[in-house]
Formats: C-alpha cells, structure tokens, sequence
C-alpha cells in the first residue's frame, strides 16, 4: 500500500469515529432542590472529608458499569454521574441506554488517595422516583 492509502485510511477512520457525536443534543444538568451537610463523626473514615446530602433532579442516560458479575446502575449527565444505590437500582436497570429525569437524595463522597491527595468524588443517589423517561 502507499501512502496515500494510509492516509485515506486514517482520514476514513477518524471521520467514523466523530460523525456519531454529530448532532447530539445535551439533555439537562442537575437541579438542587434541598442541601444539609453532615460532618463525619466516625473516624473510621479518615479519608473521606465530608458527605452532602441533597435532593436533586438528575437528567442524564442509564448505564450499567462495572466487570464483576453485578454491575452497577449509574445515569450519566452532561457535567457529571451518579451511581444509583443498591436499593433502587431495579427501578432503572431495564432503562439501559435511555434518557431519564430522576429526583432523590445524592450523597456527594469525597475521595482521597492514602496519602492525602484529592481523588475526586462519587455521587450516589437513593431513595430516587422516576420523574419522565425518554
């Protein structure tokens, strides 16, 4: 093959792989109706600066993660994504892969390594409702 081939190739191949985010319409972030924070009283979890728990309206797509034999319901919005907890995640797992608005309680973990730096966050929703499925 010549060059030219080559580079058709990989014009072809990108091109593939971005027409499918044409067009793509964002859906809408999050909405919070109701905040507390609550210290942490255990010191059991050190590394874990903080919890907030908020009622939120989450719009986003359903997904399930995770490589072990139950994965893990999470709805993926456009700014961020929250994993769905044990007790409600039947509620979505038929809903893979479509668009939902969900309210309920978000509890916001903030993650540190061992030795102290900031690893992000990990949201978790409970006690959610289905507000409208598209």
């Amino acid at each position: 093959m010549s060059n030219r081939h080559y580079l058709l190739f990989g014009f072809f191949f990108c091109l593939a792989a971005i027409l499918p985010a044409w067009g793509r319409k964002e859906k809408g972030g999050t909405e919070i109706i109701y905040s507390q924070k609550i210290g942490m009283e255990n010191s059991a979890a050190e590394n874990i600066d903080a919890v907030t728990n908020s009622l939120v309206r989450a719009t986003g797509i359903v997904r399930l993660v995770g490589g072990g034999p139950i994965p893990e319901t999470v709805i993926t919005g456009p700014d961020r994504e929250w994993y769905i907890s044990s007790e409600d995640d039947h509620l979505l797992k038929e809903l893979q892969y479509r668009t939902v608005t969900v309210e309920g309680y978000e509890s916001v973990f903030e993650l540190r390594f061992a030795n102290g730096l900031y690893a992000g966050q990990r949201r978790t929703l409970k006690n959610i409702s289905i507000i409208s499925v598209e």
